[in-house]
């Protein structure tokens, strides 16, 4: 599935892909599948068939799906994936203090993708989850209040609210959910034989820095306007991260 205007990570992937592909000189090139809006879970099962449509995608590192497909064990994300802010309506901010535990927010009700890994992560501890097809589907939802909030990543929650800038959206101030959780590339069965040189192209890269200056590029002012360090963050465990996990700082 290409990347779209607004998917800044998408776009930051296929880049560091494009270059270690040219690195490694590998006999392949990047093509996007027709534009349409393709579910992760439909997206995990075309790699998984030896007929698919598609033989890469990237993702969120889980048990369940290393069985499925094969993993390129190289962080993509610096672990933000699982840094996680807190969108909701704006008039509603007032019942979003920066004191807000666990427990208060366990009976409120978090928005996330139908197929998304975080469905497993928020359940697990003790969090009310509902879910939607998409993002957009669940930006809907939170307009309407079928929701009370949208946890989104860091690494996406800046383009998407700006594509809402009439919107009654918010992000809370001075709180982050946090989990243990990484972005790999996943190969499907056709192009399993790709892993070893791919992942020793984006070692090779991330240990000369240009992985990070890459990363840098993309999000360091978003990051930044975030103001990550001043929140306080709320720890959750991942009981789905597969084995030879290991957090990244």
């Amino acid at each position: 599935m290409p990347p779209t205007a607004g998917d800044r990570f998408g776009r930051y992937v296929v880049r560091l892909l494009a270059e270690a592909i040219q690195r490694s000189h590998l006999d392949c090139r990047l093509q996007p599948l027709p534009a349409q809006r393709i579910i992760q879970g439909r997206l995990e099962l075309e790699l998984a068939q030896p007929e698919g449509q598609a033989d890469l995608m990237w993702a969120m590192a889980s048990r369940q799906r290393e069985t499925q497909v094969t993993a390129v064990r190289v962080p993509l994300d610096r672990g933000l994936i699982g840094w996680r802010v807190l969108v909701v309506r704006r008039g509603e901010l007032s019942r979003w203090p920066r004191t807000l535990s666990l427990e208060q927010l366990q009976p409120r009700r978090a928005g996330q993708g139908l197929h998304w890994p975080d469905v497993d992560i928020l359940r697990s501890n003790g969090l009310r989850v509902e879910t939607g097809l998409d993002a957009q589907t669940l930006y809907a939802m939170l307009h309407k209040g079928r929701i009370d909030y949208f946890p989104r990543s860091v690494l996406e929650v800046t383009d998407e609210l700006a594509q809402h800038t009439a919107s009654d959206l918010a992000i809370v101030p001075g709180l982050l959910l946090r989990y243990p959780a990484v972005s790999y590339v996943y190969l499907g069965t056709g192009a399993a034989a790709l892993a070893r040189p791919l992942t020793d192209a984006l070692r090779a890269l991330a240990a000369e820095g240009r992985l990070r200056a890459l990363f840098d590029e993309f999000f360091g002012a978003q990051l930044a306007a975030l103001q990550l360090p001043q929140r306080r963050v709320i720890p959750l465990g991942n009981p789905l991260n597969p084995p030879g996990f290991t957090p990244i700082d």
